[in-house]
């Protein structure tokens, strides 16, 4: 049995140096090291750690994450595959904890817990909340609702073929797109709740870039996925449409966000789980526009500490 690191690289420089060197520091050594250079000014080989066995592919021109990891994955030769950014960390018992799972579970993808972190603080542990997943929710349903980050996962390699990889279409998005296809062909999983990775959240990375864009890329994830998954998740899509389209609209995209609550009437009807009961009674009765109108006029007329009262008060 073998695991392959495929590590995405983009002009990260010295980031790509230290991601590799905490390679190096593994109990258990992965198998392959592939890093794959989306034509980098700073190409990636004037950054790698000694001594370490690193193969990089390069690309002529930038094509974004989704045709770099398909890349590394039609190279890589591991049975087990692991997705990495070239600016994220490996705590040193990575390899070993999931090797070792797989090998005990006879799992298809084994998923882990994340430490988020800036300039070298902590900003949040356990940003999956896989907690949810073994409490013995749906992993369709949980890929829906949130967002599985690939470092928090790896994989049987014919699993993720099967699938097709990333969906290259999509520049963002395409890490919820790739998890909601590959759980909807129901593998078999296994949950690690520790924290066996670090993302190194930077001001300049593409997802804080431009928000509409974003989110306009989850929306056309959506639209992609309902003609793809079991019909039996289009009421998770419908939520998943719905949330998008709340979020466009705060923002001021109007009609990106009616596109959005278009596509999630059509799948739906939608639960609002992510929203508070007054504004799903909004919703259902007026309508998704008038409720986010309502909502924002709330919002700007009582203070931030008494709809944290009425909040609590209405959770009890």
């Amino acid at each position: 049995m073998s695991i392959g690191v495929l590590i995405t690289y983009y002009g990260e420089k010295d980031l790509l140096r230290e991601c590799l060197e905490s390679i190096a520091r593994q109990t258990r050594p992965p198998d392959e090291i592939l890093v794959y250079d989306d034509a980098s000014d700073a190409p990636a080989e004037h950054y790698l750690a000694p001594g370490l066995p690193v193969k990089v592919l390069r690309g002529a021109e930038n094509r974004g994450l989704s045709y770099g990891r398909n890349n590394l994955l039609r190279a890589s030769t591991s049975d087990y595959i692991h997705f990495h950014d070239a600016d994220d960390l490996f705590h040193p018992d990575w390899c070993a904890r999931v090797y070792d799972t797989f090998e005990t579970t006879g799992a298809d993808a084994v998923f882990s817990e994340i430490i988020a972190s800036a300039d070298g603080s902590p900003l949040r542990e356990r940003v999956i909340g896989l907690a949810d997943v073994k409490a013995g929710e749906s992993l369709t349903e949980f890929c829906i609702k949130g967002v599985i980050i690939p470092a928090a996962g790896s994989y049987r390699r014919q699993s993720v073929l099967a699938v097709g990889g990333f969906r290259t279409s999509l520049r963002q998005a395409e890490d919820f797109d790739f998890h909601v296809r590959l759980a909807a062909t129901e593998p078999r999983y296994a949950i690690i709740e520790d924290p066996l990775v670090t993302i190194r959240v930077r001001p300049n990375s593409l997802s804080n870039h431009d928000p509409v864009k974003q989110w306009s890329a989850h929306l056309r994830a959506v639209e992609a996925l309902s003609t793809e998954v079991p019909s039996r998740y289009r009421c998770n899509l419908s939520d998943s449409a719905a949330r998008a389209g709340s979020k466009l609209f705060k923002l001021g995209a109007r009609d990106e966000a009616r596109r959005a609550f278009r596509l999630a009437r059509r799948l739906g009807p939608p639960r609002f789980t992510s929203q508070r009961p007054v504004y799903r009674l909004l919703a259902r009765t007026v309508g998704f526009e008038m409720a986010e109108r309502v909502s924002g006029t709330y919002r700007s007329v009582v203070p931030e500490r008494l709809r944290a009262r009425v909040a609590a008060m209405g959770a009890r």
